[in-house]
C-alpha cells in the first residue's frame, strides 16, 4: 500500500505539472517519459529498500529464534546436569520469601506439581524436626550476610524416608545493604551419605575386628594390615607391608597343604582352613584362616584378602572335651561311653582270635552311707582314692571304667580260662577293702564284684554288661564283699526287678496303691488297741503285689519318699473315718521310712495331717525301724523329740535285727519296742528258742514301753507271749491285714 500511494503521488504531480506547462502533446509526452522514467528509478530505490527491510526483518527473527533454541537446549542441559548431578537451584525473595525453584529442586524435595506457589517456609518444614532450628538459624545468619550459605541436613520425606541434603547458597544485597534475594543450590547426597557411612563402616570393621587382617596384591605382596594383625603376630605394618605373609609361617604346613590352598583360590577365588603360623616372639600357634579374591573389571587378580586368628585355646578346648567326652571327670578313669568303644574292639578281637574277654561289674559296699554321713566331698576323695587301686591292681592293657556313682567296671582281655577273673576278682577284694585314710577319717569299704565272660555269658558288649551287674546284685545278696559269676537265673530276677520298677513309677499317679489295716490286739484284754497301716500294691497284671517286692526297690530307687507321703496321708484320713464310724480312740500305727526321717519336714508334715483331719495327736504311732533310727541317732533323736512334743506315740520296728546301742535307745522317746517276726516264730523251736523274746520283753518293761510282738501265728507262741507278760500282739493267728470295711467289722465285734 505504502508503495502505490508513492507511485501514484508521483504520477499525479507529473500530470498536472505537464498540463500546466504545455499544450503541446509532443512535450506533453516528453514530458510524461522523463516522469515515468522518475518513476522507475524512484519505484526501484524504493523495492530496494522494502526488500532490504525485509532481509534483515527475517535475519533478526532467525536469530531470535536461534537464541531461543539454545536457551531452550541450554535449559534442558541445565536440567539434565542438574538431574545427574541431583542439583537443584533455587531463589527467594528475602522481602516475600517465595522460593522459585528447579524441577530437579521440587524434585529432591518431592514437592508435588500442582502446587505453584512455594515459599520458604515449605521447604523448612520437610527439614528433620530433630535438625530444624539449626538449620533456620544458619539460613537466616547466610541472610543477614554473616557468612556464605553451606549446610548439610536430612529431609524426613511423609512415608518415613530420611534423604540427605546439602545446601549452598549467597544473598544479593541493595545499595542499601538490605538483602534482596538468596541464590542456592540443594544438592541429593543422600547415596554419598550411604556410600561414606558404609566405607566408614567397613574402616572400622577393618580397624577394630578381633581377627588379623592382611592384605596383598596380585603377586602377594602384604600392602596393608590391620591392629589386630600386630597383636597377634608381633609384626608391626612397617615390618610387614611389602613382604611375602610366607615370613609367617612355622613350617609346620606342608609344601603340598599350601599347593592345595592356591589351587583352590585360584579356582574358586575362596579358600579357609587350618595352617600353622609362627610369631614374631617365636611362638608357634595355630590359626584358622580365610583367604578372598578382589578381581578387577577385567577379572585380573587385584587383591587377597586373609582374615585368620589364634585358634589355640580351640584346639585345648577340642582336646580337653574330647577328654571329658571319653573319661570320668572324678577319677579320670573311662566312662561309659569309651568302655562301650574299647568293649566292641575288645570282642572284635576276642571273636578273630577266639579268645576270652571278662567283665567284672564293681559296687562299692555301704559307700552310701560315708557319702551321706560325712558329705560329698568325703565321698569323692574315697572314689578318687578307690579308682587308684583299681588301676594298680590291673594290668595296663585291662581296661578300668567308672560309670557313675560308685559303679566300676574291670575288663579283662587275654585270659585263658575263667580262673584267672577269679584271681583279679579277688585281688581286688583285698585291694579296695583295705581302710582308707581320708581328711582325718578311717573310712572302709568293700567290693560287691558281679563276672560275666564272652563268650558264654553274652555275645555282644550290652549283655555282657547286664549279666555283669546282675552278678554283682548276686554278689550283694551273697552278703557283699564277694565275687558271684554270672547265672541265667539272676538274669530272670534281675529282669523281673527292672519291671517292678518301670511300673512303680507310674503307679502312684495310676492311682494303684491301697491301704489294709492289720489290727493289733491287746493281751490282757483281748480287744482291738489299734491296727498298722499296710500297703497293696494292686498290679493291673499281676493283682496284689506284697510290699516285700517293691518297698525295696522303691528304697532304693528314691520312690519311697512319695510312697511313704501318700501312705501318710492316706492312713490319716482313714483313722479320721473309723473316728467318724465310732471308733474312738483308736490307735493307727504308720511306717516312716528313712528318707522320711531325714527330710527333717516330718513334725511339720504330721502337724499339718492332724489339723487337717481333727485327730487327736496320741492316737497316731509312728513307727521307724531299728536300722533307721540307728542311722544318724543324734539326728533321730531330735526329730522324734519334737514328735513326742506334739503328743504322737513312736514305736522302734523289727527289733533285735539291727545294731542297737541301749544308750541311744534309752534316749529315744519311744513308748513301744516292736519284737521282730523271726523271734516269735522261734518258740517252741528249741531250748533255747524263748531266750531273745525274755530278754527284749525284761528291757522293755524295764525301760517303761511297751512290747509289741509281730507275726504270732499259733496258739503257742500267743500264750508264751502272754505268760511272758507281753503287753500286744499282731498276726495272722488273730487277723490278716484287711480292708478298712473288713477292719470296721472285725473291731466291732471283738471289741463288743
Amino acid at each position: 500500500m505504502l508503495l502505490a500511494y508513492v507511485l501514484w503521488s508521483v504520477f499525479e504531480g507529473a500530470w498536472s505539472e505537464a498540463e500546466s506547462a504545455t499544450a503541446n502533446y509532443a512535450e506533453l509526452l516528453a514530458t510524461w517519459q522523463q516522469r515515468v522514467t522518475s518513476i522507475a528509478v524512484v519505484s526501484l530505490l524504493l523495492f530496494a529498500g522494502l526488500a532490504l527491510v525485509l532481509f534483515r526483518l527475517f535475519r533478526a527473527q532467525r536469530r531470535e529464534r536461534q537464541a531461543a533454541e539454545r536457551l531452550r537446549q541450554q535449559q534442558e542441559q541445565l536440567e539434565t546436569a542438574q538431574r545427574i548431578a541431583q542439583l537443584g537451584s533455587w531463589e527467594m525473595d528475602v522481602r516475600t520469601r517465595k522460593v522459585v525453584c528447579s524441577e530437579e529442586q521440587r524434585r529432591i524435595f518431592e514437592i508435588d506439581p500442582a502446587k505453584v506457589d512455594l515459599v520458604y517456609e515449605d521447604f523448612l518444614a520437610m527439614v528433620h524436626p530433630d535438625e530444624r532450628e539449626r538449620a533456620d538459624s544458619t539460613f537466616q545468619s547466610a541472610i543477614a550476610g554473616d557468612h556464605l550459605l553451606q549446610l548439610k541436613h536430612r529431609l524426613l520425606m511423609p512415608d518415613g524416608r530420611i534423604k540427605y541434603v546439602m545446601e549452598t547458597g549467597e544473598t544479593s544485597f541493595a545499595e542499601d545493604g538490605k538483602p534482596l534475594t538468596v541464590f542456592g543450590t540443594s544438592q541429593d547426597v543422600t547415596g554419598q551419605y550411604q556410600m561414606e557411612s558404609q566405607m566408614q563402616l567397613l574402616a572400622s570393621a577393618f580397624q577394630y575386628s578381633g581377627e588379623a587382617i592382611l592384605i596383598t596384591d596380585h603377586e602377594n605382596r602384604i600392602v596393608t594390615v590391620n591392629p589386630a594383625f600386630s597383636r597377634l603376630t608381633g609384626y608391626l605394618p612397617a615390618e610387614a607391608i611389602g613382604r611375602n605373609p610366607r615370613f609367617l609361617s612355622a613350617g609346620r604346613t606342608t609344601r603340598e597343604e599350601y599347593q592345595e590352598m592356591w589351587q583352590t583360590i585360584q579356582a574358586r577365588g575362596f579358600w579357609q582352613g587350618e595352617i600353622w603360623d609362627r610369631r614374631k616372639d617365636g611362638g608357634i600357634y595355630p590359626k584358622w584362616m580365610s583367604v578372598s579374591v578382589i578381581r578387577d573389571d577385567d577379572d585380573g587378580i587385584r587383591y587377597y584378602v586373609a582374615h585368620f586368628t589364634d585358634v589355640s585355646a580351640e584346639r585345648e578346648a577340642e582336646a580337653q572335651l574330647q577328654h571329658i567326652a571319653h573319661h570320668d571327670m572324678l577319677t579320670g578313669l573311662l566312662n561309659r561311653l569309651s568302655l562301650a568303644g574299647r568293649l566292641e574292639q575288645a570282642l572284635a578281637a576276642a571273636r578273630r582270635e577266639g579268645g576270652r574277654v571278662a567283665l567284672l561289674f564293681i559296687d562299692l559296699d555301704r559307700f552310701k552311707v560315708i557319702n551321706d554321713t560325712l558329705g560329698h566331698h568325703v565321698g569323692d576323695e574315697l572314689l578318687i582314692a578307690v579308682a587308684g587301686r583299681l588301676r594298680e591292681a590291673v594290668r595296663d592293657s585291662d581296661v578300668v571304667a567308672r560309670l557313675g556313682g560308685d559303679e566300676f567296671v574291670v575288663m579283662l582281655t587275654g585270659m585263658e580260662h575263667s580262673g584267672s577273673a577269679a584271681m583279679i576278682a579277688e585281688k581286688l577284694i583285698l585291694s579296695v577293702g583295705d581302710p582308707y585314710v581320708i581328711e582325718g577319717h578311717d573310712l572302709y569299704t568293700t567290693p560287691s564284684i558281679g563276672i560275666a565272660i564272652f563268650p558264654i555269658d553274652g555275645d555282644d558288649g550290652q549283655t555282657l554288661m547286664k549279666n555283669a551287674d546282675a552278678a554283682m546284685y548276686h554278689a550283694k545278696a551273697a552278703g557283699r564283699n564277694n565275687f558271684q559269676f554270672f547265672d541265667s537265673r539272676m538274669n530272670d530276677a534281675a529282669l523281673e526287678r527292672l519291671k517292678i520298677e518301670h511300673s512303680l513309677r507310674h503307679a502312684l499317679s495310676r492311682n494303684e496303691f491301697l491301704l489294709h489295716f492289720q489290727p493289733v490286739i491287746d493281751v490282757a484284754s483281748g480287744r482291738v488297741d489299734g491296727v498298722e497301716a499296710l500297703i497293696r500294691w494292686l498290679h493291673p497284671e499281676q493283682g496284689i503285689i506284697p510290699p516285700g517286692r517293691f518297698i525295696g526297690i522303691a528304697e532304693e530307687t528314691g520312690l519311697i519318699q512319695p510312697l511313704g507321703d501318700w501312705v501318710f496321708w492316706t492312713a490319716c484320713r482313714q483313722l479320721a473315718e473309723f473316728k467318724a464310724v465310732g471308733l474312738s480312740g483308736l490307735k493307727m500305727s504308720i511306717n516312716i521310712s528313712a528318707m522320711q526321717l531325714r527330710n527333717g519336714n516330718l513334725p511339720v508334715l504330721a502337724k499339718g495331717a492332724i489339723e487337717a483331719f481333727g485327730l487327736d495327736p496320741a492316737t497316731l504311732i509312728f513307727e521307724v525301724t531299728e536300722s533307721v533310727a540307728m542311722h544318724q541317732p543324734e539326728e533321730t533323736v531330735r526329730i522324734l523329740d519334737q514328735l513326742h512334743a506334739m503328743g504322737i506315740g513312736l514305736a522302734i520296728d523289727d527289733f533285735g535285727t539291727g545294731y542297737s546301742s541301749l544308750s541311744y535307745l534309752r534316749m529315744f522317746p519311744i513308748h513301744h519296742l516292736k519284737l521282730d517276726r523271726s523271734f516269735v516264730q522261734e518258740i517252741g523251736q528249741g531250748p533255747d528258742s524263748w531266750v531273745i523274746c525274755d530278754a527284749t520283753i525284761g528291757l522293755a518293761h524295764n525301760l517303761g514301753l511297751k512290747l509289741v510282738a509281730e507275726g504270732v501265728e499259733t496258739q503257742e507262741q500267743f500264750d508264751y507271749l502272754r505268760l511272758q507278760g507281753c503287753d500286744l500282739v499282731q498276726g495272722f493267728l488273730h487277723s490278716r491285714p484287711l480292708p478298712a470295711d473288713e477292719v470296721i467289722a472285725f473291731i466291732r465285734q471283738r471289741n463288743g
